[in-house]
């Protein structure tokens, strides 16, 4: 298999270190909308689609499925970092995964109306790119196991 270069991996990281930089303000441009929403900057009424009791075992429901794709993420973290080919990919179903969390707490605002719900989940989404971002680091002693490899092989 051959290894990419070094500088092809630092183009890599710095591509997908933007993407996901993206979808972090995305997280960001969704609080701006909700609170807007909320305030009634927006002129968007957003009333309570179901019931609280509806929207009570629902909010339980996306935590609990909130604190899944924990682990989720935790997998394909693992084994992103197996190959230093698979990084970028890796990263971006990292990213997602991240980001799909606050995506539950807008659509549980838009049916409850209540944006407290939406913040929970916000910080929750924040919580997982800060643990999960991925780090540089990684990335390189990645590529210096895959040189190394290589010249074992090469012997």
């Amino acid at each position: 298999m051959a290894r990419i270069p070094r500088a092809t991996l630092q183009q890599q990281f710095k591509t997908t270190n933007y993407i996901g930089l993206a979808m972090i303000a995305s997280v960001f441009i969704y609080a701006a909308i909700v609170m807007l929403i909320d305030k009634g900057y927006i002129s968007i009424k957003v009333r309570q689609v179901i019931s609280t009791e509806t929207s009570t075992n629902l909010k339980y429901i996306l935590l609990g499925l909130s604190l899944s794709q924990y682990f989720i993420i935790r997998f394909f973290q693992k084994f992103s970092l197996k190959s230093a080919n698979y990084l970028p990919p890796g990263s971006i179903i990292i990213y997602a995964l991240c980001e799909a969390v606050s995506i539950y707490g807008l659509v549980l605002f838009l049916l409850s109306g209540n944006s407290m719900d939406f913040y929970i989940f916000m910080l929750i989404s924040l919580l997982y790119f800060y643990l999960f971002y991925p780090k540089y680091a990684d990335w390189e002693r990645l590529w210096i196991q895959g040189l190394s490899q290589k010249n074992s092989l090469e012997k």
